[in-house]
């Protein structure tokens, strides 16, 4: 399997869910703003699809909680300025990635194990439709684990781009919105990381662990 344009098949298509209404969001919002203890509905709202983006994007497990847990917190303390003119959700991923930049910077790039996935496979969730018992979820986590691997070769900012449009199926504009970039110059970093993707992809070993 080498991903292309339709790489946005069930395999990478994980647990994206509705996003609410960005009326209710931003009555929310106001709500935290002035009663700090209402934040809970915020972060019951979105703690599973940052988990998801951030799991994703490092598959690890315990450090993915982590990263979650230091997004919201500094949501939280950032609260009070936050002015809401977009979509919070994008905040909160805006975070998150720089969560995950940070922390990138700060611990080495020693590869983990290639059986590391299996580790992890009972705490991901695939919400794709269709038949599949364990050794289905198990093929997918294992092809997600090769295309992972794959993609995080590729400079942060395809690996940001083709992450957020792809595993966690946000529009074009949100994702500018998260990143502070124009609508084309996303559009224009998604193409060029798929090519360079699918060139990564084709030379990527199969090491032990990750061949079916």
């Amino acid at each position: 399997m080498v991903p292309g344009p339709d790489v946005k098949s069930d395999v990478v298509q994980f647990d994206a869910a509705a996003r609410p209404e960005i009326a209710e969001e931003a009555e929310l919002v106001e709500r935290a703003q002035a009663l700090p203890r209402a934040f809970g509905d915020l972060y019951d709202l979105y703690y599973g699809k940052i988990l998801g983006y951030v799991y994703r994007r490092t598959l690890d497990a315990a450090v993915a909680e982590e990263l979650t847990s230091n997004t919201f917190f500094k949501a939280l303390r950032a609260l009070p300025e936050y002015a809401h003119r977009g979509h919070f959700g994008a905040w909160l991923y805006r975070i998150a990635t720089n969560e995950i930049k940070v922390h990138r910077r700060t611990t080495s790039s020693r590869r983990e194990s290639g059986l590391k996935w299996r580790e992890e496979l009972g705490r991901v969730h695939f919400a794709c439709p269709g038949p599949g018992g364990e050794e289905d979820a198990e093929e997918k986590m294992r092809t997600f684990a090769q295309l992972h691997e794959a993609l995080r070769r590729l400079p942060e900012a395809y690996q940001v781009v083709i992450s957020l449009r792809y595993f966690e199926a946000m529009p074009y504009a949100e994702i500018a919105e998260v990143l502070g970039k124009r609508l084309g110059t996303v559009k224009s970093l998604i193409h060029r990381g798929l090519e360079r993707l699918k060139r990564q992809y084709r030379r990527e070993p199969r090491e032990e662990g990750f061949s079916p």
